[in-house]
């Protein structure tokens, strides 16, 4: 098992610890009302994976988990608008067309980092409560394919010296992205509720315009 994959499970097992120990001490309790409430949410983002085909070859992505938060405020009962974050590290394999044409095989894992500003609609007032949104914003991927020659910077340590670093420039791909979500959310209490989110999320490179599928579990907090 790498390095990257000890990391990315060791970070789920401690976000699904987390909202459990909220969940254990979080009760049930009547509705109340959301209008002119701030919200913030912590999440865990599953993304499904996929197949994209572009201009030079396929590249086909694992399933994998990532990390997500969210800042937003309840304009209304039905209204509620919020700027997101989310990191995910994915694996993946391609195939990739040269100058020649020759088919090249390659796999790794790609760094996606995304905003979004979104609108969700909330069909109800009571703890349950299902929701529907759309969101836009930008995405950027760093595939971890080196693209050019490796760079190399040094610095004086007083204890221990010089100490140098070489850095691979990489190629990356940056690009606006939009998502259309349902799901539902449950109030715990006045201030705590946990939110269940499938999203799907185009990504319009000048390729492709991708298509990635999320489930998304979030506990999240109104004051």
């Amino acid at each position: 098992m790498t390095s990257k994959k000890t990391m990315r499970i060791t970070r789920t097992i401690y976000l699904a610890g987390l909202t459990l120990a909220l969940l254990a001490g979080a009760t049930a309790a009547d509705a109340q009302s959301r209008e002119g409430r701030w919200e913030y949410t912590l999440g865990v983002p599953y993304q499904l994976g996929s197949t994209v085909t572009y201009d030079g070859g396929t590249v086909k992505t694992d399933s994998d988990f990532g990390f997500g938060m969210t800042f937003g405020y309840n304009a209304s009962e039905k209204v509620t608008w919020s700027f997101g974050l989310k990191w995910a590290g994915v694996g993946y394999d391609g195939d990739f067309a040269d100058s020649q044409g020759a088919i090249t095989g390659i796999s790794g894992t790609y760094d996606a980092w995304g905003l979004s500003g979104n609108l969700l609609f909330n069909l109800g007032q009571g703890p349950l409560t299902p929701f529907v949104g759309a969101g836009i914003g930008y995405t950027w991927i760093d595939t971890n394919i080196p693209n050019g020659a490796p760079v190399t910077g040094c610095w004086w340590d007083p204890w221990y010296g010089y100490i140098c670093y070489t850095e691979y420039p990489t190629k990356t791909v940056n690009a606006f992205s939009y998502q259309a979500m349902g799901g539902l959310r449950y109030a715990f209490n006045p201030r705590t509720f946990l939110r269940l989110t499938y999203a799907s999320q185009w990504v319009d490179t000048s390729n492709a315009t991708p298509r990635f599928d999320v489930f998304g579990l979030e506990i999240g907090w109104l004051f």
